[in-house]
């Protein structure tokens, strides 16, 4: 994240009113009771195992999927493998990028006298090119983020009630899960949510929804979308609308040690990934497997000098070319079709058997929703398989009627040397077209067609224009709340066309 981007969005958020902190009985029970945590329900609609009856209090959470007991069989016997190492590099990258970037985050805001933990920053401009802090950004949204850690106690979300305009908060853990969304697709009703961690055991107030996080540290996401550029008063009015409230008993939140950095050589990606690991006692009792734990990813090897040395040189040999092989974001995952890449139904809330493709989302698309918020379909190569590249011109048709229930977006992207995707600093500043792009024209049969090339086209084109830049480049197809026809895979998008630039 750039000096100036992060400036942005701390000094708008800033200029918010103070959240009270006034002293009170505390309300929400032992909260640091090493207990078994209560029975929860299910995010609608998000996968999540049979729970039983809930507690008198709503909630909506989603728990990670329990790992089968690992055999007696200790760690692997003899040299250790590729892929051993893979497998374990998969497991914990995801874990490495969410740190990563709460402590870009957290830095910037405590670095301006703020608190960087429990507070939720609105971002109240769209990302642009200089947006660096979150890879693949939409320009559809604003954006409002918080970084909690549970360890100390439960937090309040407060959010307004938005019944005729999309928004979500997605509550993420550290494994990158979407485990709560709420916002539209639950009724757009508002409300006050207590937010609490794995060990959390107590009797919320009345009224309140319980949300529950599997991990101590957790990323608080909201979206608020944007109607162009004459709306974003209006939404940042809005977005500055969820805050957070810290209750007095609360715990003061505990500092990481490992600092994690863009590349990390072997001992800092191990240190970092071990950090957060022990932070939370479901990733020691559940997450950890004794394949993990003889490659050194685990709690109890925190510091990296504990890793046999043959095995720190493994990770260090290995690092650069496991790390190429997760650059390919949701392009690698899923099924291609026409060009397009569909992900599989595991994004944003993975299984145990998907670290894979939760490390190349994770690379490319941190932060993604699961489809039944979100879809998000990848394009590299046009119609006859040639790779896309701003040396030539393209035209992308999307049919009239497509299964969205909240808005649709073509978003431009480029891959920086790490394979994280970012937007292309172009003339026009124009990043994304959409169904809310002032004076879109349809054809007509009610589609759209896009046109993608470097040059805006003259006369009424240009309105349906999307620019591209020199070199590869790859275009991302967002369908919020998506119907039917994108869901069951029954509606597939036109293949991009290589076509000649339009004057």
């Amino acid at each position: 994240m750039t000096a100036k981007a992060i400036t942005l969005l701390l000094a708008c958020a800033l200029t918010a009113p103070a959240l009270a902190q006034t002293e009170h009985t505390p309300l929400f029970g032992k909260h640091k009771a090493k207990t078994v945590a209560q029975p929860v329900a299910p995010v609608a609609a998000l996968p999540a195992p049979p729970v039983v009856a809930a507690p008198a209090a709503p909630v909506v959470a989603a728990e990670i999927p329990a790992v089968p007991p690992a055999e007696a069989t200790a760690a692997p016997a003899g040299p250790i493998g590729i892929a051993q190492l893979r497998a374990a590099y998969a497991f914990a990258l995801p874990v490495y990028e969410m740190m990563r970037t709460r402590h870009l985050q957290i830095a910037k805001a405590e670095s301006m006298g703020a608190p960087g933990v429990n507070r939720l920053y609105a971002r109240t401009v769209l990302a642009d090119a200089t947006t660096r802090d979150v890879t693949t950004p939409n320009n559809d949204t604003l954006y409002s983020s918080g970084w909690l850690d549970l360890a100390g106690g439960p937090v309040i979300l407060d959010m307004p009630a938005l019944p005729k305009r999309y928004h979500s908060a997605a509550l993420m853990d550290v494994f990158t899960n979407n485990v709560a969304i709420v916002g539209t697709r639950t009724g757009g009703k508002g409300g006050r949510y207590l937010i609490v961690g794995p060990d959390w055991n107590g009797t919320p107030p009345d009224g309140m929804t319980v949300l529950r996080s599997p991990t101590n540290d957790a990323w608080l996401l909201v979206r608020v979308l944007v109607d162009g550029k004459a709306d974003l008063a209006a939404a940042t009015g809005l977005i500055r609308g969820f805050t957070l409230e810290v209750p007095a008993d609360h715990a003061a939140p505990v500092a990481t040690k490992a600092v994690p950095v863009a590349v990390p050589d072997a001992a800092t990606f191990i240190a970092v990934v071990d950090e957060a690991l022990a932070r939370s006692p479901l990733a020691h009792t559940v997450r950890t497997r004794p394949e993990l734990s003889a490659l050194g990813v685990t709690p109890d090897a925190i510091d990296s000098t504990a890793v046999r040395p043959a095995t720190m040189a493994l990770w260090t040999k290995s690092l650069p070319t496991l790390h190429a092989e997760f650059k390919g974001g949701l392009t690698k995952t899923g099924t291609e079709i026409d060009g397009w890449s569909y992900p599989g139904p595991g994004i944003g809330h993975y299984g145990e058997s998907d670290d894979a493709d939760r490390a190349r989302v994770a690379v490319g698309g941190l932060g993604a929703l699961p489809q039944t918020e979100a879809i998000y379909l990848t394009a590299t190569k046009d119609k006859d398989g040639a790779p896309l590249t701003g040396a030539k011109a393209y035209t992308v048709h999307l049919p009239a009627q497509l299964p969205v229930g909240a808005f649709w977006s073509l978003t431009m992207y480029q891959a920086d040397a790490a394979g994280r995707l970012f937007f292309v600093d172009t003339p026009s500043k124009r990043f994304a077209i959409g169904d809310r792009t002032p004076e879109i024209r349809a054809e007509r049969d009610g589609g759209y067609d896009i046109f993608v090339q470097p040059l805006a086209p003259s006369g009424e084109r240009v309105v349906n224009w999307l620019p591209s830049p020199k070199g590869p480049f790859r275009l991302i197809f967002r369908a919020y709340l998506p119907k039917a026809g994108f869901l069951d895979g029954s509606f597939k998008l036109p293949p991009v066309e290589a076509t000649e630039v339009i004057p």
